[in-house]
């Protein structure tokens, strides 16, 4: 596997932490395609409308071809896969590490509450960033 920079791995962990947040970007890009301004027809009365009169396939047409939408829409739901698919030990170091917003575990405390060495907690948090990276097609 190629190896990631250091900035990377603080993108791929802000992904992890800042799930909720692209969640309602997420929504919010949808909402603000959606809802576009759209200009009025001034073509009163002539000729036929090259627009699509089908409304959901224009919403599809809409959300599939905006990028933004897109990135954050594959951001979202391969951290909520993975998320499902990890085994104990690496859905605690997720809770503790990323999801708990009260509390800062350092390593030192989610090796002691997994009883595991710390070199052994980074190297299941390294296996968990790889492969976030390879499901995000970064790698």
């Amino acid at each position: 596997m190629s190896k990631l920079s250091r900035h990377d791995i603080q993108k791929l962990e802000d992904y992890w932490i800042n799930l909720h947040e692209y969640k309602k970007q997420l929504k919010f890009r949808e909402w603000e395609l959606l809802n576009a301004h759209k200009e009025s027809d001034c073509n009163i009365g002539g000729g036929r409308s090259s627009h699509i009169s089908d409304t959901t396939a224009l919403k599809g047409i809409v959300l599939a071809e905006d990028t933004l939408y897109q990135n954050l829409k594959r951001i979202v739901s391969t951290i909520e896969t993975m998320y499902e698919e990890l085994d104990t030990d690496q859905r605690t170091i997720v809770d503790m590490r990323y999801r708990d917003k009260a509390e800062c575990y350092e390593w030192q405390h989610i090796g002691d509450v997994l009883y595991m060495s710390v070199q052994r907690v980074l190297r299941k948090r390294n296996a968990l960033i790889d492969e976030t990276a390879r499901r995000l097609g970064w790698v």
